[in-house]
């Protein structure tokens, strides 16, 4: 569970463009130590390139977070 402090900061980050959402994703992966395991992150960075890539093409249907949130919380 995350911290409040976390929460913050993720609040604020979710209201950033998707490119510079991905930008802070890389600069705090960066900020890890070298032992810290990617494992642990569960980050599958092939993944994420992959779909950077669509994003770039315009191959990538994006929807809003607002949009999103409602629909997560429709299905409560």
């Amino acid at each position: 569970m995350p911290s409040d402090r976390v929460r913050k900061l993720l609040a604020e980050a979710a209201e950033l463009p998707t490119e510079e959402r991905a930008d802070l994703v890389n600069e705090l992966a960066r900020t890890l130590p070298d032992s810290y395991e990617v494992d642990d992150l569960d980050i599958d960075y092939d993944e994420l390139d992959r779909r950077m890539e669509q994003i770039s093409q315009g191959e990538a249907v994006l929807v809003p977070w607002d949009e999103v949130r409602k629909q997560l919380h429709s299905n409560k």
